[in-house]
């Protein structure tokens, strides 16, 4: 292609992504390959986007990930790092991780504290890093990840977890998560009866205690998958039927 004719198709593709990126509402983050697919010249995108961060105009957060710069009176607001985290974990519509850990636990009303680190659950482990000064700990896990699945995962791990939460009332804990699976649907709460089979014993036990007080559901799936010998010590007052979920 003649030099000329190169040059002209870069500025045109440079103006249709100015054009673009001026569409887009402030404080929003978007990825390279948002763009990719509508601008096929690879090389003049990289080299607008480039120009647009030297002009402050957008940030370049993560490699591949930008963030559309939101001015205030008080200055430009930064990036939210959570929604920078849920960027990355998406990959076309497939949902690759999902935040649990603290972050949840805080999120859920069980403690005031806010985590140190972001922790992301992952198919694949990655070494940490740090984004916006929040460093991000990757925890591999072999549950079946999906968008539908992250809000039942997290109550999930969220139960697994409930003797582990910082400056919490393990009362108050089983409490509020029985609020939030009384929200939950019959259908939803199906889903999330199948989801907990995937998780250890004490899981399913506080999974089960919750779905049966919380809803119509047939729980024989859920209790025969306890081994009866097993007494799980969780020391929970709040539970109604202990000696069917082997709780003491």
């Amino acid at each position: 292609m003649p030099y000329g004719t190169r040059m002209v198709n870069l500025m045109k593709v440079a103006t249709e992504v100015r054009k673009k990126i001026a569409k887009i509402e402030e404080g929003t983050i978007f990825k390279y390959k948002d763009l990719e697919q509508q601008f096929k010249n690879n090389l003049a995108l990289a080299k607008i986007l480039s120009r647009l961060v030297k002009e402050n105009k957008i940030e370049r957060v993560e490699k591949g990930i930008f963030y559309k710069t939101k001015k205030t009176r008080f200055g430009n607001l930064n990036p939210n790092t959570i929604e920078i985290i849920k960027k990355e974990l998406e990959v076309g519509k497939e949902i690759k991780g999902y935040i649990t850990g603290g972050f949840i636990y805080n999120k859920l009303g069980l403690t005031t504290q806010i985590p140190n680190i972001i922790e992301v659950a992952v198919k694949k482990r990655k070494p940490l890093k740090t984004i916006n000064g929040n460093k991000i700990k990757y925890i591999q896990t072999a549950l079946p990840i999906k968008k539908e699945n992250i809000k039942y995962l997290q109550l999930l791990d969220t139960i697994k977890n409930i003797k582990k939460i910082p400056d919490s009332n393990i009362n108050e804990s089983y409490k509020i998560l029985k609020n939030n699976v009384i929200k939950l649907s019959e259908k939803e709460k199906e889903k999330f009866l199948k989801l907990s089979m995937e998780y250890s014993p004490m899981t399913r036990a506080l999974t089960g205690s919750l779905l049966e007080e919380s809803s119509n559901l047939k729980l024989d799936r859920l209790e025969n998958s306890l081994n009866k010998f097993t007494r799980f010590d969780i020391k929970i007052n709040l539970i109604k039927n202990k000696k069917r979920w082997s709780i003491k």
